[in-house]
Order: C-alpha cells, then structure tokens, then sequence
C-alpha cells in the first residue's frame, strides 16, 4: 500500500498506491488507473542530546524549547575553574591547593574530574540541550567515567 516515504527537512511525504489502499479498505471500486496519491505533512527537527527527530506537531503539540539549567552551568564552569587552578601549580598537591584557596578538598577534586567532561556534552549542557535527569545535583554526586563514551551513556547522551 504505501510505495514510498521521503523525509525532507521541513516535512514528510507519503506515496500511496490507490489499489493497495482500496484492497486494503475493501472498496469495491478500486482507484481509476492504480494512482498515487500523495500525503505531504509538515515537520519540525528537534534535537535532544545526540538525537535528532523529525517531529510532526499536532494542534497542541509544539516542541519544547531547550531549557538551560543555570545550576548545572554553573557547576561546569566552577569544574573548569579547579582545572585550571590544578594546571597553574602543578607540584601543589589537590589538598594544598584545597587550603590555600580555602575550598574543600574532596570538592575540589570532584571539580577536577568533572572537567574532563566530553566537549559535546558541555556544549548541549550549555545550549540547554541536556537531559532532564541531569542536574547539578545528580551530575556532582556520580563517580563519572574518564572516557567520553561512557560518559554519553552514563548521563543519558546516548
């Protein structure tokens, strides 16, 4: 019944063969010649993460905006902060640098690891393109992986 579907940037088409829809619809009459008929609807992209989705909106269904979440942007930039601490002394141990900018030593080394987060997931975290789960809350409790795949899987990027 349907003979094609093309996908193109603002919309959907959908060729359908006039006999197949009426086999289909158990019409007596069948199409004249065996036609195609056309379904055209508008679409909008939308990207979430790594995903990008061709959505049709119905009436009431419109894509949500991206929402950023100036905690979490917040705690990328602090982690961004310690490495850059960290890289400007590099014989001071993390507790020393810790005491001497009076920050928590543990703290301190969370951040440090939390800038190691791969490029593209700051990115969608800064454009607000984030999961929902991820807080700055959730984002500062985890045991976060050094390799920037797992990373994606871990925090719902893939």
């Amino acid at each position: 019944m349907i003979t094609r579907i093309k996908l193109h940037e603002d919309r959907v088409e959908i060729r359908i063969d006039g006999a197949g829809l009426a086999n289909q619809l158990e019409l007596e009459e069948a199409f004249e010649d065996a036609e195609l008929l056309q379904i055209t609807v508008p679409a909008v992209r939308v990207r979430r993460g790594q995903q990008v989705r061709l959505v049709i909106p119905g009436e009431e269904a419109q894509p949500s905006p991206a929402k950023r979440d100036n905690r979490l942007i917040k705690l990328v930039a602090e982690a961004y902060t310690a490495q850059h601490l960290v890289m400007d002394h590099p014989s001071k141990s993390i507790a020393a640098l810790a005491s001497k900018h009076g920050k928590c030593r543990t703290r301190l080394g969370k951040l440090v690891r939390l800038s190691c987060l791969a490029p593209d997931i700051v990115t969608a975290i800064v454009e607000g393109r984030q999961p929902e789960a991820l807080t700055a809350n959730r984002l500062s409790k985890l045991e976060l992986p050094l390799a920037w795949p797992e990373q994606r899987k871990v925090l719902g990027f893939s």
